[in-house]
């Protein structure tokens, strides 16, 4: 059993025993039925209601400040009145603040530890503040009652010191107690402030007096929640907004998923991550950490079982978790969120965040999250787009083999390169293409067109370039190839050519080619445009003069 699973069971045990002991209590005469009457008691119960409705969340720890109006009750009216009302307001806030897909592993857990922190919160200082004589009722602000509000405020402060302890223990998060005491003054030490002041009207009804103090403490927190949310949330969302443009400026889908990559690990906190690109006919994992390529994490598996459909998941604290996903990750990890994009024409992109601190990605951050993935699946979508027209454009669709424009920049970036020396260039022509046409028609002469390419292709080294110059004329670049070796490999297109008739719809037609060929020796010898040149007119000279079906090389011409 995990540590979760026994905080689950010693808090049911705990809070069973405290059920027990409150109704004996009041059962033997210690406590008393609160005296006040049902109309004023639902009012007060409903204040409490509120309160915890609006909450302040620290480190995944809810602080609704209701211990500020239960605090008043107190006062005002009496201990048990105080009890009954925050047991009733904690009820309603845990029912309210229940997330459907974990809704029971989070009552399970949390409503025993919340009920006995909340009923503790009242319990002790209560305590010790009528063991020291204090009086309840507008009778306690009074010059008698230093010393019991001094004992009440002093185990207020003590059992918040305490709380950071067990809220360590209890959900295995480390909460600084600077931070606990921050909200202990807003939430008791600015309500006695209130208190006190609405404490100058005690000749007015109980229930007015109450009002306005909880009002103006009302007031207080509602600037507190304001103030803290746009500390907290604008400057990352302007982070958001200039990762979304970083992304949406990627020129390539490499670039794209570098970006990407980058701003996820400038933006958000983990401590593991992975995310999914699915582009087309391709999926692609990373590692969010390292920013490198890996084989399909455990996690998606688990995720598309458990959760085949969700567009979005998230625990914020650890008790949350499914079984299967919490055997899988150590004990210490706490947030986890996996976000999933729309698909845009193909693309899709899928995200897993996991971490130690709790409340790692509340709502806001999941928005934002969502727009990210939604500008990197556009930038890809687009760059996409932009490859396949500047492809078209350096393509022969019939063939699809490069065009005369994509041969001329290529041939010129590899002449510029001195470690591609020697180059050379080779023109290919069908012999007698116009007969072919003639005979058996145009939609034949392009499957010849067509067969013609494959057939190049299946000689050329890889790192070989060929393109349709235009017609029945191919042009090969031939990088690290010498006259000797550019002969020969003009010579096997050649055989390969000639050896087997092509056949188009049935019928065998046998095609020849005449090629001719020239050769860079080094860097500067010649220009691009005078080596065409040369082959060219090897292929006329050498080739077709010559009697067709052969390869000449423009260093051997004798005319």
């Amino acid at each position: 059993m995990n540590h979760f699973r026994k905080m689950s069971v010693l808090g049911w045990s705990i809070w069973s025993l405290i059920v027990l002991l409150t109704i004996t209590l009041f059962t033997t005469g210690v406590l008393d039925v609160p005296a006040i009457e049902p109309l004023p008691f639902i009012l007060i119960a409903l204040l409490v209601i509120i309160f915890q409705m609006d909450s302040i969340e620290r480190k995944g720890v809810y602080f609704t400040f209701s211990e500020s109006i239960v605090l008043i009750i107190f006062l005002f009216f009496d201990f048990e009145t105080a009890l009954l009302v925050n047991q009733i307001g904690l009820l309603v806030f845990q029912f309210a603040n229940l997330k459907p897909r974990v809704a029971l592993r989070r009552f399970r857990f949390t409503y025993p530890w919340n009920a006995i922190t909340s009923f503790l919160e009242i319990a002790i200082p209560a305590s010790v503040y009528l063991a020291l004589g204090g009086e309840t009722g507008l009778g306690f602000y009074s010059q008698d009652s230093f010393v019991p509000l001094l004992g009440l405020i002093s185990a207020i402060i003590l059992n918040t010191i305490v709380q950071k302890y067990q809220v360590g223990w209890w959900f295995r998060v480390d909460i600084p107690v600077r931070d606990f005491l921050n909200i202990a003054f807003y939430t008791y030490i600015v309500s006695f402030v209130f208190i006190f002041a609405a404490s100058f009207f005690r000749e007015t009804n109980l229930l007015v007096v109450s009002s306005i103090a909880a009002a103006l403490t009302f007031f207080i927190k509602r600037l507190m929640i304001q103030k803290g949310r746009q500390d907290a949330f604008k400057s990352l969302i302007e982070q958001y907004d200039e990762a979304k443009e970083a992304v949406s400026l990627s020129q390539s889908e490499a670039q794209a998923i570098e970006v990407f990559l980058s701003q996820c690990e400038r933006l958000n906190q983990y401590d593991k991550g992975f995310v999914e690109f699915v582009l087309f006919d391709r999926t692609l994992y990373f590692d969010l950490l390292t920013r490198q390529p890996i084989d399909r994490p455990l996690v998606f598996d688990l995720m598309d079982a458990r959760h085949p459909h969700a567009k979005s998941v998230d625990y914020e604290m650890r008790f949350e978790w499914d079984a299967a996903l919490s055997d899988a990750f150590h004990d210490d990890y706490h947030s986890f969120i996996s976000v999933q994009s729309e698909e845009i024409d193909g693309i899709r992109t899928r995200i897993v965040m996991i971490g130690e601190h709790v409340y790692g990605y509340p709502p806001i951050i999941q928005n934002e999250m969502v727009k990210l993935l939604k500008s990197f699946n556009r930038t890809i979508s687009r760059c996409h787009e932009r490859d396949r027209l500047y492809t078209e454009s350096r393509t022969d669709s019939l063939t699809l083999l490069a065009n005369a424009r994509a041969f001329y920049e290529y041939g010129i970036q590899q002449i510029s390169d001195g470690s591609m020396y020697p180059i050379s260039v080779a023109m290919l022509d069908i012999d007698f293409f116009k007969k072919i046409n003639d005979t058996h028609g145009h939609q034949v002469g392009d499957n010849v067109l067509q067969e013609f390419g494959r057939r190049i292709r299946q000689v050329l080294r890889t790192d070989d370039f060929a393109a349709r110059y235009g017609g029945e004329e191919f042009i090969l670049l031939l990088n690290h190839c010498d006259v000797d070796q550019a002969v020969d490999i003009a010579e096997r297109i050649r055989q390969k050519i000639e050896d087997k008739p092509f056949r188009v719809d049935g019928v065998d037609i046998p095609v020849t080619a005449s090629i001719g060929v020239d050769t860079i020796q080094a860097f500067g010898d010649k220009r691009l445009d005078d080596t065409i040149r040369n082959a060219d007119r090897a292929l006329y000279v050498g080739g077709k003069y010559a009697g067709r079906n052969r390869v000449a090389h423009y260093n051997f011409l004798t005319t």
